[in-house]
């Protein structure tokens, strides 16, 4: 119940942005303090965070500090950036704290010079272990549980978001507003699933593959006949 409640205030976020009537910063500012408290949460789910009052999310301070990092890497960052940037702010807050019971989690760690170094160090290692050449991955019976187990959550969440009457126009939808990316690189949607699916493969790109943050060619080894059956039988409305 209480990470339903937290899903709704994010939606309610995302949902102000076309009530108020924001422009296009204004509305990525929105998407960004939605991912912030989001990801936040997740990192750190024992932290009292600053929350968004109800009304006009302009008037927020997580709002004003999400539109400030937007206008000063507006041409820098790529949207599809900024899920990272934030996991980037947040994976090197965590490792500075590791020991400390009470750490200082606050927005205002995304904006200025050393949130842009934090990034900048973050991001070339980052680059530099998703471009290792990776080993082949051997099939088990773990790894085929896992690819199971991934299937299995993605449509607990799918179903969750789009509710019972699942199509291809909601998924393109999702992939207009750059939704299905911010859930890909939170964990919402297994890399298995995403190696398998018709919906995904009919609307990706090549370059849109390069914007998550895994290589989905680790996964293909697991995928076996009981992965693609059970796929087949939760999946069904994408066949």
């Amino acid at each position: 119940m209480k990470h339903e409640k937290k899903e709704e205030n994010f939606m309610w976020i995302i949902e102000s942005a076309e009530k108020y009537e924001m422009d296009e910063l204004e509305t990525q500012a929105c998407h960004i303090a939605s991912m912030w408290l989001e990801q936040s949460r997740k990192k750190f789910p024992d932290y009292r965070h600053a929350t968004m009052k109800k009304g006009d999310p302009r008037k927020s301070l997580i709002f004003k500090i999400a539109y400030k990092l937007v206008r000063e890497t507006n041409g820098i960052l790529t949207k599809e950036e900024y899920p990272l940037y934030i996991r980037a702010q947040l994976d090197i807050l965590k490792a500075i704290n590791r020991d400390n019971d009470h750490p200082l989690i606050d927005p205002n760690c995304l904006v200025g010079e050393k949130a842009w170094k934090r990034w900048k160090l973050w991001k070339k290692k980052y680059d530099q272990v998703r471009n290792k050449p990776k080993d082949t991955v051997e099939v088990t019976g773990v790894g085929i549980q896992k690819a199971l187990e991934g299937i299995e959550k993605t449509k607990e969440f799918i179903v969750k978001t789009f509710g019972p009457d699942v199509n291809f126009d909601k998924y393109k939808e999702s992939y207009i507003n750059n939704n299905i990316f911010r859930w890909i690189n939170l964990g919402k949607i297994s890399p298995y699933y995403l190696a398998i699916s018709p919906f995904v493969k009919k609307l990706f790109t090549e370059e849109d593959y390069k914007k998550i943050n895994f290589d989905l060619n680790v996964y293909l080894p697991c995928i076996d006949e009981s992965v693609l059956a059970r796929f087949g039988s939760l999946f069904s409305f994408e066949a």
